[in-house]
């Protein structure tokens, strides 16, 4: 066949020239912020042998106990059962109160933004210490601010203790064998709030997570990323495409009035859970790379002091928020499972611009979901199950209780608190 010539090949040929640059400037419109920087191709793994071998037979997450089915989807769920109640960290932007004496569950105090991660101050249930941040597509009002806020529950009063962070200009190198750079001794340089200033310090863009010292002066939180647009839910679609190392770990002194940096340089830092090897001084901590489906612990004191370490990686989903039953032995959310198309794109990252120019919205999210159970040093995993989300979807952590386990689902269309007997009694 020739080329087309005459009338008929000048009308395709403009019509060609014109399609090409309405995709070369739909191309450049929708493309990513400078910021978002498409990480290095990493090949996802089987998942552990250690995993599959504790792999609970049927499907444990398809049959749950549903109470107050007017509480809206949530993000975590501080217990009291002592005093008969919870507070719970709701997608509706309120902290609701579950009253498991009078089994209702009702909204209880409406803080900024969106109320996420969340603990009880040791030894004081009047005070429940939370993170706040935005949910992707929620409004508003206008001065809202991420931060780490107090909750005094006798009087109903929500108060900010940070909503700022200091700018680190500063960069230590990481050591050879770490993922990240954790900041202990004289590399852990923290700054006075008080001191804060516009040109010093910025703005907390996203706080995700969190744990409290157990002599309760220190909180530990995490902020994923900390660049434009951060949100919960459909915001962190990119950070999770580009698997960016962004993430933060910050630890708040309540004594001293400081901010300090512990770890940056992490994929997603989310789920913060405290350790302890003598004593009440925290020596180390387990946090969730939650994009990168990993479990890792950094270390504080004693000989491996500033290094970290990879426990757990190829999870079977996203490790999400962290929590301990009273035998401690750690559990974590699997917020979704790890597809083979994740396996694909982050082996294959030349096909990333094309992931990132797509709306969150539109970006392919299954709904199964599943937890993980590990012993008390995170060493050895005693339970896994993985649900194919027809009864529930998104499980952000898992909270022990006394006779029931509790099972955040961060899903604004579902409503309900949902638990499980302990799998392992």
């Amino acid at each position: 066949m020739g080329f087309l010539t005459g009338k008929k090949g000048k009308a395709i040929s403009i019509i060609l020239m014109a399609l090409f640059a309405a995709g070369a400037i739909l191309w450049t419109a929708t493309a990513p912020p400078p910021y978002i920087r498409i990480h290095p191709p990493i090949e996802m793994g089987e998942v552990p042998q250690g995993v599959t071998d504790v792999q609970a037979e049927g499907d444990p997450l398809g049959e749950l106990l549903v109470e107050m089915k007017d509480l809206p989807g949530h993000d975590e769920i501080v217990l009291q059962e002592d005093l008969g109640r919870a507070f719970v960290t709701c997608m509706d932007g309120k902290i609701w109160k579950v009253d498991f004496i009078a089994n209702t569950a009702e909204p209880f105090v409406d803080p900024p933004l969106m109320a996420a991660g969340a603990r009880q101050i040791p030894g004081a249930p009047d005070t429940i210490v939370f993170c706040t941040s935005y949910l992707h597509g929620a409004a508003y009002p206008e001065g809202e601010k991420v931060g780490i806020y107090k909750l005094s529950v006798s009087s109903r009063q929500v108060a900010p203790l940070l909503t700022r962070a200091p700018v680190i200009r500063e960069t230590y190198a990481i050591p050879g064998e770490n993922t990240g750079a954790v900041y202990t001794g004289e590399n852990f340089r923290p700054f006075k709030i008080e001191e804060m200033t516009e040109q010093n310090s910025r703005p907390l863009m996203f706080c995700n997570d969190l744990d409290i010292s157990r002599d309760g002066k220190r909180i530990y939180f995490s902020e994923p990323f900390a660049y434009e647009g951060a949100s919960m839910g459909g915001g962190a679609v990119a950070e999770a495409v580009s698997l960016g190392k962004n993430g933060m770990l910050w630890q708040l002194d309540l004594e001293d009035g400081s901010v300090g940096l512990v770890g940056r340089g992490y994929s997603f830092l989310d789920g913060v859970l405290l350790e302890y090897e003598n004593g009440d001084r925290e020596s180390s901590i387990l946090i969730t790379e939650t994009i990168k489906f990993r479990i890792l612990r950094l270390h504080l004191e004693g000989a491996k002091a500033g290094k970290d370490r990879v426990l757990w990686k190829n999870l079977p989903g996203m490790p999400d928020g962290l929590d301990r039953d009273a035998q401690g032995r750690v559990w974590a959310g699997l917020l979704k499972r790890r597809s083979p198309l994740v396996n694909f794109i982050h082996a294959n990252p030349w096909i990333k611009p094309l992931f990132l120019r797509i709306p969150p919205s539109m970006v392919p999210a299954g709904k199964e979901t599943g937890i993980i159970a590990f012993s008390p040093d995170c060493s050895q995993a005693l339970y896994s199950t993985m649900h194919d989300g027809n009864a529930m979807s998104d499980i952000s952590v898992v909270v022990p209780g006394r006779d029931r386990f509790y099972l955040p689902r961060f899903d604004l269309e579902s409503h309900g608190l949902y638990s499980m007997n302990n799998p392992l009694d």
